[in-house]
């Protein structure tokens, strides 16, 4: 199957109609049986179905999985056009013509994810950040460097990290950046500052808020704080400098090992193929690559430690 390319764009659509594109993404159009003959061109790069990695896959997978993720630019989102686009959309394609099955992605908010996987609606995530403590639930194969960043209004007062105490940070519920902006009000309160408070929004761009002005800053994916502000340089722009964090990874139920195993030779294929560096060079995100598949964190290279918050 040759695989349209997917134009990129930097219009937004609300998370209501990006939620209802997203759902019906599904790789090979959704036939129930193993596709064989599957082949989808990524930005140059041929990706076939893998005789050996289909073996692989679980008989309750084999007729067809779905899979979480959020509507986060530039990692999934629907475009103008209606066409679901983004770096993890082309990953899930690629795992689909890997393997030969469906794989639809719903638009899910992100604190459904983790326990929809707990709960075998999904069969792993795509958006997951591979911490610590996930790990006592899940088992993770790492794909994606990741960070985080502050976002403003282009015309805000905000000039440092310092001035975000007494304002309103906008958060994603359920990520660890919500943790983070709540302990950032806590210790705003401690230097006698009064009025920082966290705002957690579900299955929403974290710019939309900030737009209504019912955020005055947002605490968000580097990767999407970047594009905004990049791309919508006359709207938003940074406060301080991108923040390293965990790396984005696919994450199953803990003690899963024979799809941990699967997810990660996919991954790696996919790299070594070149169609993951073509990915994430389409995406705009060639500075988040790793270097290899990683397995719960473990291992990572000195290139990958640089680019990378490792807990201590």
């Amino acid at each position: 199957m040759q695989r349209k390319t997917l134009k990129r764009t930097s219009a937004l659509l609300t998370a209501p109609i990006a939620a209802a594109a997203l759902l019906f993404l599904t790789g090979c159009g959704g036939a129930a049986s193993v596709d064989t003959a599957a082949e989808q061109d990524f930005y140059g790069t041929t990706v076939s179905f893998h005789q050996d990695l289909a073996d692989r896959v679980p008989e309750e997978w084999k007729s067809g999985i779905t899979v979480p993720a959020k509507v986060l630019q530039p990692n999934a989102f629907v475009d103008e056009d209606g066409a679901v686009v983004g770096m993890q959309p082309d990953l899930v394609e690629a795992f689909s013509a890997l393997w030969g099955i469906p794989i639809t992605v719903e638009s899910v908010a992100f604190d459904g994810h983790v326990p929809g996987v707990m709960a075998e609606k999904y069969a792993f995530t795509v958006s997951t950040g591979d911490h610590e403590k996930r790990r006592e639930v899940m088992d993770m194969v790492d794909y994606s460097a990741a960070g985080v960043a502050w976002l403003t209004q282009a015309d805000s007062d905000l000039t440092s990290k310092d001035d975000i105490c007494g304002h309103v940070i906008g958060v994603i519920k359920g990520t660890d950046q919500e943790e983070r902006a709540h302990e950032k009000a806590e210790a705003c309160a401690a230097q006698g500052i009064e009025g920082t408070e966290a705002i957690g929004f579900s299955n929403t761009l974290i710019s939309v808020p900030l737009q209504a002005e019912r955020i005055d800053v947002a605490y968000d994916s580097l990767a999407q704080m970047v594009y905004f502000a990049e791309n919508q340089s006359d709207e938003f722009r940074l406060v301080g400098d991108p923040e390293p964090g965990v790396t984005l990874a696919l994450g199953v139920k803990a003690g899963e090992q024979e799809k941990v195993d699967l997810l990660q030779d996919s991954l790696q294929e996919l790299m070594d193929s070149g169609a993951y560096e073509a990915i994430f060079a389409e995406w705009g995100l060639s500075d988040l690559m790793l270097d290899r598949a990683y397995v719960n964190g473990q291992d990572f290279s000195p290139e990958v430690q640089e680019l990378v918050h490792i807990p201590q």
